[in-house]
């Protein structure tokens, strides 16, 4: 699942379907890296809904209503990372979310 706010990009990728092993990336918070970072907890049901809200200081993400990201901007980001608390901070006027079909097809 990829998403643009406004420029900023994040996104996140099934890495194990078999332990529902979900990594990922923001852009100018994180490396940029899928095998770096990780969701926590995520729920291993075969459908899975999801909710990603952003505010000016965190990124949510729950899953199945169980939170799996609560990443705080500020404090979260990498070390090297200066530039990700500034420009996440700033409001979208759009969200894009892309779903790579493929990798729906091959998890149903």
């Amino acid at each position: 699942i990829n998403a643009e706010y406004g420029g900023r990009w994040f996104d996140m990728r099934c890495v194990n379907t078999t332990s529902s092993q979900w990594s990922y990336y923001i852009e100018g918070c994180t490396e940029c890296n899928y095998n770096v970072q990780f969701l926590n907890n995520v729920p291993p049901d075969k459908v899975k809904h999801w909710i990603i809200n952003k505010t000016s200081t965190h990124l949510n993400i729950v899953c199945n209503k169980v939170t799996v990201l609560n990443f705080n901007f500020a404090t979260d980001s990498d070390p090297d990372k200066t530039d990700g608390k500034h420009n996440w901070s700033r409001e979208a006027e759009s969200v894009l979310i892309y779903f790579d079909v493929k990798l729906l097809l091959i998890m149903q």
